[in-house]
């Protein structure tokens, strides 16, 4: 409320009790004092009265003006707390899309330890495979080195064989060629004989038949 207008109206008010008491009929002057007496204490209360309306209206305009401070001051607590929860949002939804992206870097890691457990399961396979492949090379060629011992075995028995047939051979031929300086010998005993004897003896002569058939 504005001040303007009290104060018209307590002007309004004095002027009327002026006027008042310039047109009043004729009265005793003691009852006029008396009326007049009156006037100027409801004067002096109205006055008070005004001083202490403006001063109550003071009062009203410092605590509206208090309380407007107030609402605007929680108007920006409201909203700072309104930027601070939209931050808070948005805080919340970076750590969200952060747990996703942490969630699917781990499960591409499980499936990295999962695809190389399996690489790692492939190559131990592979190795036993090779192992057993190493082992069954090695026993092949213990197999061939039994083979071939035995070869060089048989061919040393041939080789011992052939060399005993050569000998039998030498020794063979030794007893052919005994035999034919035998027969030589015997021969020119023989011959020797015939010649020395008459010619008569047909044993002698049975033998050299024989021998000049040969």
């Amino acid at each position: 409320m504005k001040l303007g207008p009290t104060i018209a109206k307590a002007a309004f008010i004095l002027a009327t009790s002026a006027s008042l008491l310039t047109t009043a009929t004729s009265a005793s002057a003691q009852s006029l004092r008396d009326s007049i007496g009156d006037r100027m204490e409801s004067r002096g209360d109205l006055r008070d009265l005004i001083m202490d309306r403006l001063a109550t209206r003071d009062d009203l305009r410092n605590l509206l003006r208090d309380r407007l401070q107030r609402r605007s001051d929680l108007r920006d607590l409201i909203s700072d707390r309104a930027g601070s929860r939209d931050e808070l949002r948005d805080l919340l939804r970076d750590r969200s899309e952060r747990r996703g992206d942490l969630r699917d870097l781990i499960s591409d890691r499980t499936a990295s330890r999962d695809d190389l457990r399996d690489l790692l399961r492939d190559r131990l396979e592979r190795r036993k495979d090779l192992r057993d492949l190493l082992l069954d090379r090695l026993a092949t060629r213990e197999d061939l080195r039994d083979l071939l011992r035995d070869r060089l075995e048989k061919r040393r028995d041939q080789r011992d064989l052939i060399s005993d047939r050569a000998v039998s051979r030498d020794d063979l031929r030794d007893l052919l060629r005994d035999r034919s300086e035998r027969r030589s010998d015997l021969r020119e005993l023989l011959l020797d004989r015939m010649r020395s004897s008459d010619g008569d003896n047909p044993v002698l002569n049975r033998i050299q038949d024989r021998l000049g058939a040969e």
